[in-house]
């Protein structure tokens, strides 16, 4: 989508984005990106102009506001590359909501600002307001406390909201209404159910003089402090239920308004993840809404809705959601389902990840109301999360929804999701994400990015395309190979040039598995929750430099590299630049999804660079060492290199420019083989156990020796096979499994034979581990 464009437009850097680091989008090809420190409004009127003074840095001559909407932009004279003043005219069709505003110059793209957009008055903080409703924008900091004042009526309802942690600040705001002579009338402090902000709600008692405060909660505020405090009266939408529907089916949902009490609406039918909802017609007159836009979410499976009259609901057999709510204080939703011994259940809550007041309990009773097991809050979040297996003899289940602290009331919802350990890994509802927010391409370059999934049962090949790319760029046919955990994305640009207007664009991702479509989100999007669409948003301009002046390939990598676990790769490359007086810093992308231990790489299983690589001036060759871990899971890995040219002071980025992608297999120094099929009968005599045979062998890769140990894993308690140990010269191994005399008719699933060897003598602890073998073992008598 490109920008609304009238005249010049500003741009905007340094946007603060809740502490999360966007490491590959921190660098812009070709030229210095705008950053913005600060903006006086954080929002813009519907209907109307508002003025927004922005500062930073490398605005140049003519910075442009990126906005996913059309409006008109005028810059004021006396710009200078750290300020600009520009005034922003929204047409009456602008949908209210959060946004994201960017600002896009010849050298790049800022980090998006969060901005709100309604019909209210946008206004810097002063000592008084004029006229009601209005929104007032400043900062805080530390024990510092904001002050306004209006006059109002007695019997007037007047409501003062604080938008803080919802649009990325640090604050934690509190709020207090008092008379002009200083009487306190009502307070409020930071609720959950506004992510973090606050609202509070008052009834004037006399005419005249009303004073509003507001601080930090601990006097402490952090950096950035910035709020929008919204004063007055307005209509919102404060939740949505049931808050998940089932894809492709139309159904009712109840919007719960401020102003107009329950209004329905019908949601769908789509397949989308997400359904943004319309906001809703009060009366004649144009109703001024404000705040997050409603919506639901989208889910594949069958979706319920709690029977509220009903005291113990049935729920059908397979994996299924349902929406209910707690309605009243001590209350206690109960849904029985049929179960069979040995299931593995997964059970989930959504609810105060979602605004949700409440902090959800699970309880799993038998059918005589015995309590099995129960669960509260899961790591990050006081949402349970129960996985559990249905003992010996049980056939019937009764879950059960609780507030942990006794609460009810019409906005205490929750979603429960149930699955069987079978179906959680054959849903095909895959996930896609990466952690790029945007690019700028210089003419004739490319730009290179990763894009993972969660494959959630989808196996298969993922193809990626893109929607909405500026002029001049191409995305070449991209997949996702089966079953591997990403891929690295190759963007390029012509060397045509491009009008101001088709600069900058905001683009969307999509991925396609069979019948099934995935948008691309940018992972840990502070607003994936909130407003999810804006996760959704990944902007790409064309950068005015040429990519000629500097550019990186490969030098003399071989055609036949592979990824060989614990054996260091080297990974040769070559500069070509104009400017050679200055470092250049290297560093290494992969297609791989890196599993984090206490919120680091695990380096048993993350592909990363032995040391980091600065070139000095005048240097154009170089290698980055690659050391591969001992466990891979994926057959082959995307790799390439990124290179940084530096400022003199290496407080900045000049130009980025990365090598062409190499798809690399991995080669295991092990593989195992079984003599006959993965399904297998074993035959036990009644009443008695016995022995069952694996044949096998073990097939080496060149230049692998050392011991091999074989196992099995995923064998039920009383059946046993010990691991065998094959010396460096022998291939061939027979594991015997062991069944118990009360061992049941049946089939034995996921079941895995693997093997294990030492590939460096000298590391004697370190093992890499062959892939798995799946077996079913079928026993009769």
């Amino acid at each position: 989508m490109a920008f609304g464009f009238v005249k010049h437009r500003p741009m905007l850097r340094g946007a603060q984005y809740w502490g999360v680091l966007f490491t590959l989008a921190a660098t812009i090809a070709g030229g210095a990106e705008p950053s913005l420190r600060a903006i006086s409004v954080r929002g813009l009127q519907i209907g109307g102009t508002t003025e927004l003074i922005c500062d930073g840095d490398d605005f140049s001559t003519e910075p442009r506001l990126l906005l996913p909407f059309a409006a008109e932009q005028i810059i004021k004279p006396g710009n200078t590359d750290k300020r600009a003043t520009i005034s922003v005219t929204l047409g009456d069709d602008v949908q209210p909501g959060y946004y994201q505003l960017r600002m896009a110059t010849a050298g790049g793209l800022s980090l998006p600002v969060v901005i709100g957009v309604d019909r209210l008055p946008q206004l810097v903080t002063a000592a008084r307001i004029e006229q009601l409703p209005a929104a007032l924008h400043g900062s805080l900091a530390g024990s510092t406390i904001a002050e306004t004042r209006f006059v109002g009526k007695k019997g007037d309802a007047v409501a003062v909201e604080i938008e803080a942690q919802r649009i990325g600040s640090k604050l934690r705001p509190v709020i207090h209404l008092a008379t002009a002579a200083g009487r306190q009338l009502t307070w409020s402090w930071p609720q959950s159910t506004l992510f973090g902000d606050t609202r509070l709600e008052a009834i004037l008692p006399e005419d005249g003089e009303y004073r509003v405060t507001w601080h930090d909660l601990e006097y402490g505020g952090g950096n950035p402090g910035f709020y929008r405090v919204k004063i007055g009266q307005w209509s919102r939408v404060d939740q949505v239920f049931p808050p998940v529907i089932k894809a492709g089916e139309a159904q009712s949902v109840e919007l719960l308004t401020a102003g107009a009490g329950v209004v329905k609406q019908t949601a769908g039918p789509t397949t989308e993840p997400i359904a943004q909802l319309a906001w809703p017609t009060i009366g004649q007159q144009q109703t001024v809404f404000s705040g997050p836009r409603p919506f639901v979410r989208i889910s594949p499976q069958r979706e319920l809705i709690e029977e509220a009259a009903k005291g113990e609901q049935s729920l059908p057999d397979g994996s299924l959601g349902i929406s209910g709510r707690l309605l009243q204080p001590q209350e206690e939703d109960r849904y029985s389902l049929t179960v069979t011994p040995g299931d593995k259940l997964k059970l989930e809550v959504t609810a105060q990840r979602t605004g949700s007041p409440v902090d959800i309990g699970l309880i799993v009773r038998n059918s005589q109301g015995a309590v099995l097991t129960q669960a509260e809050d899961s790591p990050g979040s006081l949402d349970p999360v129960l996985e559990y297996t249905v003992p010996d003899k049980v056939t019937s289940l009764v879950v059960c929804v609780i507030d942990s602290q006794g609460r009810g009331g019409p906005l205490a919802a929750y979603h429960l999701q149930l699955s069987t350990a079978t179906e959680q890994t054959s849903t095909s509802n895959f996930h896609l994400a990466t952690n790029v927010e945007r690019t700028a391409i210089p003419r004739n370059g490319r730009w290179v990015f990763p894009l993972w999934v969660d494959r959630r049962g989808t196996t298969g090949p993922i193809e990626i395309t893109a929607h909405g790319l500026p002029p001049g760029v191409t995305l070449p046919t991209t997949v996702i190979p089966a079953e591997s955990d990403g891929t690295l994305v190759t963007l390029s640009a012509d060397g045509s040039e491009v009008s101001a207007e088709q600069q900058a664009t905001i683009t969307r991702w999509q991925g396609t598995a069979g019948d099934r479509k995935r948008t691309v989100v940018v992972r840990n999007h502070p607003l994936e929750v909130l407003q999810p669409w804006l996760a959704e948003e990944i902007a790409l301009a064309r950068a005015s430099a040429s990519a000629d002046a500097f550019t990186i390939d490969w030098r003399e990598f071989p055609e036949s590299a592979v990824l060989q676990p614990t054996v260091k790769l080297p990974l040769p490359i070559k500069l070509t630049r104009n400017e050679d007086k200055t470092a250049v810093r290297l560093s290494l992308l992969t297609s791989q999804s890196v599993t984090l231990v206490n919120k680091q790489p695990d380096p048993r299983s993350t592909l990363r660079v032995e040391r980091a690589v600065e070139l000095g001036a005048k240097l154009n060759d170089g290698d980055l060492t690659l050391l591969v871990p001992a466990e891979l899971a994926g057959h082959a890995y995307d790799l390439a290199v990124q290179a940084e040219l530096l400022s003199a002071d290496k407080q900045k980025v000049l130009a980025t420019a990365f090598t062409p992608v190499r798809r690399l297999p991995v080669q295991l120094p092990i593989e195992v083989q079984l003599a006959s099929g993965p399904v297998m009968e074993v035959k036990l005599e009644l009443q008695k156990g016995g022995t069952h045979k694996i044949d096998g062998k073990i097939k080496r890769s060149a230049g692998s020796s050392g011991d091999v140990v074989v196992s099995i894993a995923g064998l039920p308690a009383g059946v046993r096979a010990a691991p065998i140990t094959l010396k460096a010269d022998a291939t061939d191994f027979v594991l015997e499994v062991v069944f118990p005399a009360a061992q049941p008719v049946g089939e034995l699933a996921g079941l895995s034979l693997s093997a294990t060897i030492t590939p460096d003598p000298k590391q004697a602890n370190v093992r890499v581990k062959s892939r798995d073998v799946e077996l079913k073992l079928q026993v009769v008598r």
